[in-house]
């Protein structure tokens, strides 16, 4: 359920990579920009247009620089507003000035909405005073079938005829910044039109237009001045068949995402779902299966709390620290005392008996410097014993992780790691090519399609496997924690036949998180409060209440709270010590 989960979020990320950059870019921000210097004085347009469709484009504009500008912009903006699926994209541009080749540099804005010339090189200022500027372009799909509407609802259409079609054009485009004195249109369509309407401004209704003169298949169109991003529209009805276009079925506000186009976005998915399937196998080879669990009344001979969870869960519990100072007490190496500072471990064992132990138990021994008779270790909350547990409680982890490997428990598995390297480095990939450049982001998904499938490779006990010795371990540990954790219905402990059974286990239950349980299992099974054991001393004179759950509640806490206020007395410390600074 834990990889399930991980799993969903992990693919809830990789949509959120693919669709909400091209989202947010294409949100268009409505703030005007600074007044443009430069002003257009006269701007002429001519648009040859083709019974299938084809635009040419000739516009022609003298402006007038101030002294400090490197040249213009000239905006395409690929999205029809008669219909969202088609793109208005200018192609085989070339640009003028004063009579010879202008450099030029194209660039996306707003996702891939704009197409966006940048004219004028970044090294030259323009002289100050008038120059021309000559653009020429192509674009496919000028004409539209007569069922079309505008999106902003700004005029009626009629019904569709697929006899006939409409000439639909910002012929003076929204995009430029620059105010303009005057415009002269010429539209040069494939057949004369039925009727014309015009509009200037956006979200104007389209109305008859006084300032057009009709002449055959041409129409001329002029205005006066006109406000920075101020468009002028023209519709043209005409008595020609609307010819085929392309059309997809998103908006162009997913293209940065999606892309242009329909059997592209299919292959990268077809890509996509390969390369899920590939990291899916990948992470199925990296499981383990799980060996039964039959009913232990006794953990693997030789283990001490620590290594029993580790054989089980392939992680060293939290708890682990605590639970081997415990065992340590059960086995008569150490008694815990707990005064009003904290908790003291007293040695009481010679050397050779900590040699008989365990290897983590020997380890936390010897850190502890309590491996001699009468030796002793206070967890009072000062700082040199919270740095004594601190690098104690890390390297619990690695003698565990250390002895499992070493004897023979579990082995390094090469390509389990390979699968992990792998995942990690598909997902930052993913996540750094739209830095480089890459679009449509639908080119990451085959890259988070095989993080996703592949995501359980990021798993605890990946990269190691039990040997036939560790599974073994792991059916006899996984059955002794079954025992422990489970009601007593089920597995029945005969306390009676043996003295201590319950204290001994008592740090096994703490390290699988089951004292509760395994206290509340005693008194059912016995019908007595459980004990607390003999080899822990509470503060003399403190009256734990009752004895029982409560009890061992108590002094797990107590535990606990000794190792952690040590600490964080240590951790503080290292906290206001790390920043500062000064001269050299």
């Amino acid at each position: 359920m834990r990889l399930l989960a991980l799993r969903l979020l992990a693919l809830a990320a990789a949509v959120a990579v693919v669709l909400v950059p091209g989202w947010v870019a294409s949100l268009d921000g409505d703030s005007s920009p600074a007044a443009d210097p430069v002003t257009i004085t006269d701007y002429r347009a001519t648009f040859d247009v083709d019974e299938d469709g084809t635009l040419l484009a000739r516009e022609e504009l003298t402006a007038r620089f101030p002294s400090g500008r490197h040249g213009i912009f000239r905006y395409f903006d690929l999205a029809d507003p008669t219909d969202e699926g088609a793109r208005l994209y200018p192609r085989d541009l070339e640009v003028e000035r004063d009579g010879r080749p202008e450099p030029f540099d194209e660039h996306w804005e707003s996702g891939q909405r704009f197409r966006v010339a940048q004219i004028g090189d970044a090294n030259t200022f323009i002289a100050e005073g008038e120059h021309t500027y000559v653009l020429t372009y192509r674009v496919e799909g000028a004409l539209v079938p007569t069922g079309a509407d505008s999106a902003d609802g700004s005029a009626s259409w009629s019904s569709d005829d697929p006899d006939r079609s409409v000439f639909y054009w910002n012929v003076v485009p929204g995009g430029w910044e620059m105010p303009i004195e005057r415009s002269t249109i010429e539209v040069r369509l494939p057949t004369a039109p039925d009727d014309v309407t015009c509009a200037t401004g956006w979200g104007t209704a389209l109305d008859t237009c006084a300032e057009a003169q009709v002449d055959g298949s041409t129409v001329t169109l002029t205005t006066g001045a006109l406000e920075p991003r101020t468009p002028v529209t023209l519709r043209a009805d005409l008595d020609v068949p609307a010819p085929d276009r392309g059309s997809l079925p998103w908006s162009v506000t997913w293209d940065y995402s999606l892309g242009r186009s329909v059997p592209l976005l299919a292959l990268v998915l077809l890509l996509g779902a390969a390369t899920f399937t590939g990291g899916y196998l990948w992470e199925r080879r990296a499981r383990e299966r799980r060996p039964g669990y039959p009913a232990m009344f006794e953990p693997p001979p030789g283990l001490g709390p620590a290594q029993t969870a580790y054989v089980v869960e392939e992680r060293v519990p939290d708890h682990a620290l605590v639970a081997t100072l415990m065992h340590q007490a059960a086995q008569g190496l150490t008694r815990l005392e707990q005064t009003e500072q904290g908790m003291v471990v007293v040695g009481l064992a010679e050397p050779a008996a900590w040699e008989a132990q365990d290897p983590v138990s020997r380890h936390v021994g010897e850190m502890l410097g309590v491996t001699t008779p009468g030796s002793r270790f206070a967890a009072d909350g000062s700082v040199g014993a919270g740095q004594v547990l601190s690098g104690l409680k890390a390297s619990v982890r690695t003698a565990t992780t250390g002895w499992a490997t070493g004897s023979g428990v579990q082995q390094h598995v090469t390509s389990e790691w390979l699968g992990r390297f792998a995942v990690i480095g598909a997902a930052v990939l993913a996540i750094a090519l739209p830095f480089l450049g890459i679009a449509p982001l639908v080119w990451l998904v085959p890259l988070l399609a095989f993080a996703v499938g592949g995501i359980g490779l990021l798993g605890r006990g990946v990269g190691t496997r039990r040997t036939k010795q560790g599974r073994l371990l792991w059916s006899h540990a996984g059955g002794f924690r079954r025992v422990l954790t489970t009601d007593s219905a089920e597995a029945r402990f005969d306390f009676s036949a043996r003295q201590g059974l319950y204290t001994d286990f008592i740090p096994y239950a703490v390290v699988f998180d089951a004292a509760d349980g395994w206290a509340r299992k005693y008194e059912q099974e016995t019908g007595q409060p459980a004990p607390l054991p003999d080899w822990y001393s509470p503060v003399p004179g403190l009256y734990w209440g009752a004895a029982g759950l409560s009890a061992l509640d108590a002094a797990v806490s107590s535990f606990e709270t000794s190792v952690s206020s040590s600490i964080n007395a240590y951790q503080a410390t290292q906290t206001s010590s790390s920043s500062g600074g000064g001269s050299w």
